[in-house]
């Protein structure tokens, strides 16, 4: 009999944030969103999380721009820089290519609020 799971937190969710991006303010799905963490130490980033909505098949966590800010001061600039990273081998479809600069546009914006930037 199981009576409890125990999940560790997160430093990353202490400074957390979700944007949503859709054509109209109602209950319509998103055409992109992005959830962001981040955990600061010492004026930097010691610990960031990101992922994107309704851009792929499933929830897509941008690793490399994980990876890229730790250590890093939050700024919009490095923000870009390493959401970019994840972008380099994205292939959207005819239809949504839009999409590609939108989503980086929503993932900086969701770490630039939780980074306090905003």
């Amino acid at each position: 009999l199981i009576t409890a799971i125990e999940i560790p937190l997160s430093a990353a969710a202490a400074a957390s944030e979700y944007v949503k991006v859709r054509e109209r303010a109602s209950y319509e799905f998103a055409l992109t969103s992005a959830a962001a963490g981040i955990a600061l130490a010492g004026g930097r980033i010691g610990e960031a999380r990101l992922a994107l909505g309704g851009v792929a098949h499933r929830p897509w966590r941008l690793r490399r721009a994980e990876q890229a800010l730790v250590g890093v001061a939050p700024s919009r600039d490095a923000f870009r820089r390493a959401v970019e990273a994840d972008f380099l081998d994205a292939r959207p479809l005819e239809h949504n290519e839009f999409k590609v600069e939108l989503a980086k546009r929503t993932a900086v914006r969701a770490l630039a609020i939780a980074g306090g930037l905003a």
